[in-house]
């Protein structure tokens, strides 16, 4: 899997972005959590007032703090605050008490400052069921009784925990604002309005940063895969006979759209969700164990969360490879049946093949129904933890909050955290469910982008000759891979420009696999096939088939109109060089009896035109190209003599015009009669070579064939 992800490297300024907004993302996410903490903390529990120091104080407070501070406090409270009249400019806007107050200026609040002014507040707010002014009158009288008093609170407020205290100083503080006629209301609104617009912005954020990393990574995995089915069609292309026999068409097909589109998938998760699981999760999880209290909770459903993650892999990981193997042989009894959909009606055959697709279907439908129960059963286990867990967790928390060891705000945000870790968890399990598959695919699709063909360019090619040029078969020898005998054997024989050259034999002879070493379809066991005195394997492929003009046994035809399957062989041909192609290959007369002519549709395969008009075609694209070499494959067996003689003699005078070099395999004597040279082949070897004369005297084997479709008299021996 990991050798998809080199495909990325063309991306990495996208990757990197997607990193960065992942990033920024999972910052935002867990910063919400706060915000809301603080919201329910400070906003609604406290009155929107965040500070145990109060920012305004009333000079009688202020003056009553002074029993209860020492030197150093009353210092320190001298630095920290400002003493303001009412009508001053720098007079509180909130404060509606006409008197005077501090202000706080320097937020270094000493510990003992703080003390006096809890104390302060609580004998004004009648501690001990004692009237405030009998305390304070006392206190007048005899400041050293300020002790016994601090000495009483302390022992009252003894069992109180850092939590509860910083709450009853936020009180006193509300209180104290509310002496001073303070709108505290607004204080609490103003606060909750400015963190939840806070809040909103920073979710605003996260959703940008969401959507432009989703689009980003769909972006680039899409990317990525383009360039991956390019590199496994080019090198599809490239393959010889051998690795066909290796990779079926159907298991091709699925290689480069189911397997890669699983591997595409599997790397917009990683880069999107697999990014963002772990940063969340990991982030998350230093941010719980701020509450130590709760923290085991977590830990034990992240631990039984891997335990289920690790099962399901092992479970899972070996029917995903069968998955794919079956789909390839569903996708290859597919194919059979839709090529093969007239021999099976000819035969009634049709229920034995629906039989064959049902068990192929019904096999791959299974094993489908087993994984996806496996994952059925995993996002409900899932989701009773994270609930277990957040039960838990509300159940701990609350009893924390009432022993006043933890804030309502502080549950909520520890609640919200494990939530992000536990769906980080659950996240990566699915994903790890969903890697095997695709594990599998890359497999499979660098199995043919790892194989090297047979057939390959020499490290240092030669230039092809130019002008004319002779095409020599020297002593070629060619056995198939894995056979045990060759299936030619010592071939020799020359072809000069201008000349055609015929190759004729019983079936199974070797004329197509003769002919087809010319292209380098596949290369010679022993000696070599030579163009202008040089082995055409220290060509390019590419050189050597430009010279080449080529017409399978079976003429093929692609989607399109006739004009663009002429201009297949040259997109650069002049309307001239069509206009010729046609005439010579007896295409023109059906061709303009088309409603559109050249811009006539052609549906796939040609199936829109017979068999005689496809071989034409085909046929007529290879003489577009005007080729110094041209390969007849046994194409002429689909025309009606009158066409293949009229055809044969247009394609006479154009070989005398260009000084091509033509190569006819066929069936027909009467196809070939009339050539330059004939090959007569019997088992893989060269049984006669000569004109059609020489043969018929020298030649039983040409004799034979000869015999076997004319008549003597026909022959001209009569």
């Amino acid at each position: 899997m990991t050798k998809a992800f080199r495909y990325l490297r063309p991306f990495w300024l996208s990757v990197i972005a997607i990193v960065a907004l992942v990033f920024a993302q999972v910052q935002a996410d867990l910063a919400l959590p706060d915000y809301m903490s603080r919201i329910v903390t400070y906003g609604i529990q406290y009155g929107g007032i965040t500070s145990s120091a109060p920012e305004v104080l009333s000079d009688a407070t202020a003056s009553r703090m002074k029993f209860f501070m020492s030197a150093e406090d009353e210092e320190a409270f001298a630095s920290s605050y400002r003493k303001v009249s009412a009508g001053d400019p720098a007079f509180p806007a909130g404060v509606t008490a006409s008197r005077d107050v501090w202000v706080l200026e320097n937020t270094a609040v000493t510990a003992g400052m703080e003390k006096a002014f809890l104390l302060t507040s609580l004998i004004n707010s009648g501690m001990g069921d004692t009237d405030p002014e009998m305390i304070w009158a006392m206190l007048e009288a005899n400041p050293a009784a300020a002790q016994q008093i601090a000495e009483q609170a302390e022992s009252r407020m003894d069992g109180y925990t850092d939590d509860n205290l910083k709450a009853v100083r936020i009180m006193m503080v509300k209180s104290e604002y509310a002496a001073l006629g303070m709108n505290t209301e607004k204080i609490q609104n103003d606060y909750i309005l400015h963190e939840g617009l806070i809040m909103l912005g920073i979710a605003l954020l996260a959703s940008l940063a969401a959507m432009a990393s989703s689009y980003l990574a769909a972006r680039t995995a899409t990317g990525a895969c383009r360039n991956m089915r390019d590199d496994i069609f080019a090198r599809v292309e490239s393959f010889s006979a051998e690795e066909f026999s290796r990779f079926s068409t159907a298991s091709l097909i699925t290689r480069t759209t189911n397997d890669v589109q699983q591997v595409q998938m599997i790397i917009t998760m990683m880069l999107r969700i697999v990014l963002f699981a772990p940063m969340m999760g990991l982030t998350s999880l230093f941010k719980v164990l701020r509450y130590r209290n709760l923290a085991s909770v977590l830990g034990w459903a992240v631990l039984l969360m891997i335990a289920l993650m690790i099962i399901t892999y092992s479970v899972t990981m070996p029917k995903f490879r069968i998955v794919q193997k079956m789909v390839d042989r569903l996708n290859l009894v597919i194919r059979e049946q839709l090529e093969g959909m007239l021999v099976i009606r000819a035969f009634n055959n049709q229920e034995t093949e629906e039989k064959r697709f049902d068990e192929a279907n019904s096999d791959l439908t299974k094993l489908n129904i087993y994984l996806n129960r496996v994952m059925a059963v995993i996002s409900p286990l899932m989701t009773f933890i994270m609930s277990t867990v957040s039960i838990l967790i509300i159940w701990i928390g609350a009893r924390q909050i009432d022993l006043g060891a933890m804030q309502i705000g502080d549950m909520m945000a520890f609640l919200q955290y494990s939530t992000h870790v536990l769906i980080s968890f659950m996240i990566v399990a699915m994903i790890f469910i969903m890697i095997p598959r695709s594990a599998v695919s890359a497999k499979r699709i660098f199995e043919v982008l790892e194989t090297e063909p047979v057939i390959h360019d020499p490290q240092n090619p030669k230039e092809v000759p130019g002008g004319e040029q002779t095409v020599l078969f020297d002593h070629v020898s060619f056995r198939y891979p894995k056979a045990e005998m060759n299936v030619l054997e010592d071939i020799t024989f020359e072809a000069k420009p201008g000349e055609t050259v015929a190759l004729i034999g019983s079936t199974g002879s070797g004329k197509s696999t003769l002919i087809n070493l010319l292209p380098r379809f596949f290369d010679v066991t022993e000696g070599a096939v030579r163009y202008g005195g040089t082995d055409i394997r220290e060509f390019t492929q590419n050189d050597l088939r430009d010279l080449i003009g080529y017409v399978p046994q079976k003429g093929i035809l692609f989607s399109g109109t006739v004009e663009s399957n002429l201009r297949y062989a040259d997109e650069n041909a002049s309307d001239e060089a069509i206009e010729n192609a046609l005439k010579v290959s007896q295409a023109e007369e059906f061709v303009s009896r088309m409603e559109h002519g050249l811009q006539e549709p052609i549906a796939q395969g040609g199936t829109n035109v017979s068999g005689g008009q496809k071989q034409r075609l085909s046929i007529a694209r290879a003489l577009t190209k005007q080729a110094k070499i041209f390969i007849f494959d046994d194409t002429f067996s689909a025309l009606d003599y009158q066409t293949d003689a009229r055809l044969r003699e247009a394609l006479n005078k154009m070989i005398a015009r260009n000084r091509s070099t033509v190569f006819i395999v066929a069936q027909r004597i009467s196809t070939i009669m009339h050539c330059d040279r004939i090959i007569v082949l019997d088992q893989g070897r060269i049984a006669g070579q000569g004109k059609h004369e020489e043969l018929m005297k020298n030649c039983q084997v040409y004799q034979e064939i000869a015999l076997s479709q004319l008549s003597r008299k026909e022959l001209g021996y009569e």
